[in-house]
């Protein structure tokens, strides 16, 4: 996936727009090796629950444990929705969650 495609992604998943982020989540996603830098960096950007939820649910899906260390530092926020993403992050990368949900895609 290119970097405009990316960046799309990207902004769609971070709409507050519920049905913008189900079209991107579930469709054409970029690899996760394109993808996880940049969800990582946007972690230090969004403090919000619904956006930073989002893109933990995302890193628990990306197949990457080496991602593992950033969702353990969640597991301190002070807020409680976030800790349970990133506990079921977790438990998503511990159960080989694949990145591409949508069966067309796997």
């Amino acid at each position: 996936m290119k970097s405009s495609n990316l960046s799309r992604w990207i902004k769609a998943i971070i709409n507050t727009d519920a049905m913008t982020f189900e079209d991107a989540y579930w469709g054409t996603r970029p690899s996760a090796s394109e993808a996880v830098p940049e969800i990582i960096r946007l972690l230090d950007k969004y403090e919000d629950p619904y956006t930073r939820g989002k893109l933990i649910e995302l890193l628990g899906e990306c197949e990457d444990k080496s991602v593992i260390p950033f969702l353990v530092n969640e597991l301190q926020n002070p807020d409680e929705s976030i800790r349970s993403w990133a506990k079921g992050s977790i438990e998503a990368l511990e159960r080989g969650e694949k990145w591409q949900k949508d069966p067309k895609y796997l």
